[in-house]
């Protein structure tokens, strides 16, 4: 949602999401008319907003997929730059030193064309052909389980009015797996159950297996879609070869618990797009394109991870992996007391589905797009955000005023350039952002901030969060993570920063030719 935010989508996306109050956590339920067993809730207990609001702008937002992608389509249909098309399939890649042709089947029409690119980015899914192509071998673990993910249409008001859970995971002898709504109005959901990957499944089987999660053998269920996947985790052993490069499951798949796997997708697409920018353009090196993997491998490894962690204590609320017989009983008052203390008891251990901010904000990237500063990284927990400015870690959100009336945040100022964070009392930094900008050809802003100047702190001082004095800088790239940090004032500013940023731009400091393309 950050993303989204520095994207101008946020709103959009959060006006189709599930209302707040109808997503507070997740529920563990015999049926949805059944018991409860236990909750995992992003306030925690503590407060009434959750851990969330503190580390970033925005909060949690619980958004179906495929409410949310009309919307990032839409925005990027309405780019002057971009064509969309539809009904295509990718034949053959080849490529050379200068370009990649492309074999491009038009569905449609049944006829094929070559397109021609500087570079490809394979967005193409988990099975990714474009991968396959390439030759490119994944590090993967033994398929978990086969899924069975179904799209139906269901009044379930009366099950779940009561309930502020966006997902409810059911746990019973006759199914187990999880319901969640897939509108914000709540007339469609989905039902994601664990299946043999032989087994056939009729409509009236499926909505069986609805009525069974619910607990109301009546309900009148409308199968409207189904969907049957494997729980597996892979990370692409390369994620650049030549002039193509895998974002998304192309590059990276985990199981769904953490939902690390479209977060992961947004971020590699948000550090890739300003990296291709410069470089296509003709302001930067091709060496930047290779701090792509350098920095998103790492962390889809940790995320994948995590996911299996997830997945593994999940058996121990009597779901994934659990056997319907050990089940049975469950539902007896007397006989299954016993296994639903117990599960209730688990529910707590599986905190981290939920509260991870130091997975989420903490990762500190280390490549050659970053400028070290001899300091020791302030390293995260899973659950724990350690705010910091070290190089390469996401730029901390802080709370501005602009002219003492309007509030923002820190995030709101990387604008799709550079950002050169300037204390008030570092007035010749700003003379060196602008010769920056010009000396390289690049978008680069310079934002002091002091109480006496029109951008002031609204709370805590941006210095101590940034870990930087009042005569300090920080460079923030176009993704929100720290590119260099200035720990003091030096005798040139202009030298320094420029020095900073042709390296992160993997140029010398004569840029020459890069310059010659930069408005191309």
């Amino acid at each position: 949602m950050e993303i989204f935010r520095q994207w101008g989508l946020a709103e959009e996306v959060r006006a189709a999401a599930l209302p707040p109050e109808r997503a507070q956590g997740f529920g563990w339920m015999t049926r949805l008319n059944g018991v409860e067993l236990g909750r995992l809730m992003f306030a925690d207990g503590n407060d009434s907003t959750g851990p969330h609001d503190q580390p970033g702008p925005e909060t949690p937002c619980f958004c179906p997929q495929h409410a949310y992608e009309p919307i990032l389509l839409g925005a990027a249909a309405a780019h002057p730059s971009v064509t969309v098309e539809f009904d295509r399939e990718v034949e053959t890649v080849d490529q050379d030193g200068h370009q990649v042709r492309l074999g491009v089947r038009h569905l449609d029409r049944d006829v094929t064309e070559e397109v021609r690119a500087l570079y490809v980015v394979a967005a193409d899914g988990a099975g990714s052909p474009t991968r396959e192509r390439l030759g490119i071998g994944e590090t993967a673990t033994a398929r978990f389980a086969h899924s069975v993910n179904v799209h139906f249409r269901a009044d379930l008001a009366a099950y779940v009015d009561d309930k502020p859970f966006m997902l409810f995971w059911i746990v019973n002898g006759d199914t187990q797996g999880t319901i969640g709504a897939a509108s914000r109005d709540q007339t469609r959901w989905t039902y994601n159950f664990d299946a043999d990957n032989t087994a056939e499944y009729s409509d009236e089987a499926i909505a069986l297996q609805v009525r069974q999660a619910v607990g109301a053998p009546d309900l009148d269920v409308e199968v409207l879609d189904v969907l049957r996947w494997d729980y597996d985790q892979a990370v692409s052993n390369r994620w650049r070869l030549g002039r193509v490069l895998l974002a998304g499951d192309a590059a990276h798949r985990f199981p769904p618990h953490g939902a690390f796997g479209m977060n992961s997708g947004v971020q590699d697409a948000n550090n890739l797009a300003w990296k291709l920018a410069h470089v296509s353009r003709g302001l930067a090196g091709d060496g930047l394109l290779d701090t792509y993997e350098a920095e998103r491998k790492p962390v889809a490894e940790l995320n994948s991870a995590q996911a299996l962690a997830n997945t593994r204590s999940l058996g121990e609320t009597g779901w994934h992996g659990a056997h319907p017989e050990e089940l049975a009983a469950i539902e007896m008052p007397i006989e299954g007391r016993e296994l639903r203390g117990r599960i209730g008891a688990a529910v707590s251990n599986q905190r981290a589905h939920l509260h991870s901010d130091g997975q989420q904000y903490g990762t500190v990237y280390t490549s050659a797009a970053v400028v070290p500063d001899g300091t020791a990284p302030v390293e995260s927990t899973v659950g724990e955000y350690r705010e910091t400015g070290f190089p390469g870690a996401r730029a901390p959100h802080v709370w501005l005023r602009r002219s003492g009336v309007e509030r923002l945040s820190t995030v709101d100022l990387w604008d799709g350039g550079f950002a050169l964070l300037v204390g008030a009392a570092g007035d010749l930094w700003l003379r060196a952002a602008s010769a920056a900008a010009d000396r390289f050809v690049v978008h680069l802003t310079a934002h002091q901030i002091g109480p006496e100047l029109g951008l002031a702190d609204d709370g805590d001082p941006w210095t101590q969060k940034y870990g930087v004095p009042e005569d300090g800088a920080v460079l923030v790239r176009p993704d929100g993570h720290v590119g260099a940090r200035f720990a003091q004032l030096p005798a040139d500013p202009c030298a320094v920063l420029d020095e900073a940023v042709g390296r992160i731009l993997q140029i010398g400091m004569d840029p020459g030719p890069f310059n010659s393309l930069g408005e191309a």
